[in-house]
């Protein structure tokens, strides 16, 4: 069997950046800035969707595609919030069942991946998701995760995974497990799936594993293992082919000696990777993205039939079959 290869994208959602409302909240302003000093771009054009379905589309770029069901708290997808080009927003929407589900499971990365919602009367707490996920259990967990799940349900993007946003779960893991178990049942009737929580990018040993295993009823944990470095693409105003390259060689050299994704194609461990919507985007510039199209183009022509793009799912049930029985949780 060829290796697989899965590339994970964080922080979609549609028609806004939700860096912006990270760094608005980490820096106690409504005018955030870059480590360089510029201003970030708040919204984020349909037609960089298009962009980003283009390269997929060229390489048969597989794996996960996260959709904010609450985009930072501003309102359901459904239905969208002040502000918000309705007709855009419909695009949006179109172009990812349309051109992004083929290739891409699609999850959720709980509701807004900032302030957390109180489901009882739809206003934001004090405490983003992270900080209130410290504090719960499988019991409150449940419904919030079935309410980002039934969300994506109405817009029909189903999901068979969930994404945590930064670390959400991490000090309650065995509840957060149980909670994503309960909702994905609940929800939508599943009960193989998998979530991403975990990120190990110096190891070359592979770090998914599956942790229930009940029966017909599995969960997988996926580890990504390859680094963000198209991160630094948002603090840079570089465009041009020479930087571009040299932000790709952290991942693939050219003759493919080198880079993080070299290393583990030599271990052969499966190739888990895991970069943001605004790394791609990189703050209007795009240049994130470019640098995606060029290190696809460099695993097509070294590695060919030798890897093989999947969805998460699709590497979870490789993973759940090849389960020795171990129960974790």
């Amino acid at each position: 069997m060829s290796l697989p290869i899965v590339l994970i994208i964080d922080d979609p959602a549609p028609l806004i950046n939700v860096y912006w409302w990270h760094a608005a909240e980490s820096q106690a302003t409504e005018n955030p800035t870059l480590v360089s000093g510029e201003a970030i771009v708040r919204d984020v054009p349909v037609d960089f969707l298009r962009h980003f379905v283009d390269v997929i589309d060229r390489h048969g770029i597989k794996g996960k595609f996260s959709v904010l069901p609450y985009p930072a708290g501003l309102g359901a997808i459904t239905d969208g919030w002040p502000g918000c080009d309705q007709g855009d927003l419909n695009t949006w929407l179109d172009l990812v069942r349309q051109r992004v589900t083929p290739s891409m499971d699609i999850s959720p990365e709980i509701l807004t991946h900032a302030k957390t919602l109180d489901l009882d009367n739809l206003t934001l707490l004090s405490e983003n998701e992270r900080e209130w996920s410290r504090h719960q259990t499988a019991a409150t967990m449940t419904p919030y995760i079935a309410y980002a799940l039934k969300i994506l349900n109405a817009a029909d993007l189903e999901a068979n995974g969930v994404t945590s946003p930064w670390d959400f779960g991490i000090d309650v893991e065995d509840e957060y497990r149980m909670a994503i178990r309960d909702a994905m049942r609940e929800v939508n009737g599943r009960t193989k799936t998998w979530y991403f929580l975990h990120t190990q990018n110096k190891e070359t040993t592979f770090r998914s594993r599956v942790v229930h295993n009940a029966g017909d009823s599995w969960q997988v944990s996926l580890c990504s293992q390859v680094g963000d470095q198209l991160w630094t693409t948002m603090d840079s105003r570089e465009t041009g082919v020479d930087f571009i390259n040299s932000v790709a060689d952290a991942y693939l050299s050219e003759d493919g000696s080198s880079g993080r994704l070299a290393e583990l194609y030599r271990a052969g461990t499966p190739i888990i990777w895991c970069t943001h919507w605004q790394s791609l985007f990189s703050n209007g510039r795009m240049t994130g993205l470019r640098a995606l199209d060029e290190i696809s183009r460099r695993i097509d022509a070294l590695w060919g039939t030798t890897v093989t793009w999947m969805k998460c799912s699709e590497l979870a049930a490789i993973i759940a079959s090849n389960d020795t029985g171990e129960q974790i949780s």
